[in-house]
């Protein structure tokens, strides 16, 4: 029995074909990846960025709701203490929002990473992400909510990118397709 080539293309180049057809929708669904790592850097820069510009202003609002919750107690708060405190405060809010900052350099080098190390560069992303939004909800159960959609379609979205990252490095160390040169009857 003799195969015959399809539609004037030889058996062993069709394969070789539908590899590369494949490796090119893995490598679609990395630069979906690479897209969303990096926005999701620039909008955690961006977001962290203002807060940490705005640290000052929002401790002073904190330390001013506690000097009135104090004195509708009937009591005076102590000077010293409310220097101490609004130093603590700024303090915690600049290490929180510098971490955030550093959080979103992180997620737009691995954003650009994604070609060169798809793997690591997707499921770190994946960790990282899912570990900034439980470290703030943490710190304020609110954030689980605040833009839950969004949040979902971003692991969703990462997840499949891990999925197509681990196929494509599975394509690129699969050896290439040699045609064999006897057919098996």
């Amino acid at each position: 029995m003799s195969l015959e080539p399809i539609s004037g293309v030889p058996s062993h180049n069709l394969a070789s074909n539908l590899g590369n057809l494949a490796q090119v929708a893995r490598k679609k669904q990395l630069n979906v990846a690479r897209s969303i790592l990096i926005v999701v850097g620039i909008l955690t820069l961006i977001g962290n960025g203002l807060c940490f510009v705005n640290a000052k202003k929002e401790t002073e609002q904190v330390v001013q709701k506690e000097i009135r919750d104090v004195q509708a107690r009937g009591q005076q708060p102590d000077p010293v203490s409310v220097v101490n405190e609004r130093t603590h405060i700024l303090r915690f809010c600049k290490i929180i929002y510098g971490s955030a900052i550093g959080l979103g350099v992180v997620f737009v080098v691995l954003g650009f990473s994604v070609r060169s190390f798809p793997v690591p560069s997707t499921v770190l992303g994946l960790v990282l992400y899912i570990s900034g939004v439980a470290i703030f909800g943490f710190l304020s159960s609110a954030t689980l909510i605040q833009g839950i959609v969004f949040k979902v379609i971003i692991v969703v979205a990462l997840i499949r990118s891990i999925q197509a990252a681990i196929a494509y490095q599975k394509g690129m160390d699969a050896p290439a397709f040699e045609p064999s040169s006897e057919i098996p009857a």
